[in-house]
């Protein structure tokens, strides 16, 4: 399992180098359902996820917002940002 879940990682870093984005995802693909171990599932999806994220700083994109607002890109607020409003 520890080896699928590098594999998976390695994937996740490739499909970001080739511009795919997060909802590229093949553990979010209908093909692999049924699932019939979230856990697994839940834990290749992830992994996956992490190499994409991870490649996707190493090339110093900020796509992938972790809270759930827009990261202002010069500086300024993205509209919906409000908290980068007030520091600006």
């Amino acid at each position: 399992m520890f080896e699928d879940l590098l594999e998976m990682q390695e994937r996740g870093a490739r499909d970001r180098s080739l511009g795919r984005s997060l909802a590229d995802n093949p553990m979010s693909k209908p093909d692999v359902l049924p699932i019939t171990d979230l856990q697994e599932w839940f834990s290749m999806f992830d992994a996956w996820r992490f190499g994409w994220s991870i490649e996707d700083a190493m090339a110093g994109h900020i796509d992938m917002p972790w809270d759930g607002h827009a990261a202002p890109r010069n500086g300024r607020a993205v509209s919906g940002d409000n908290h980068a409003a007030r520091r600006a």
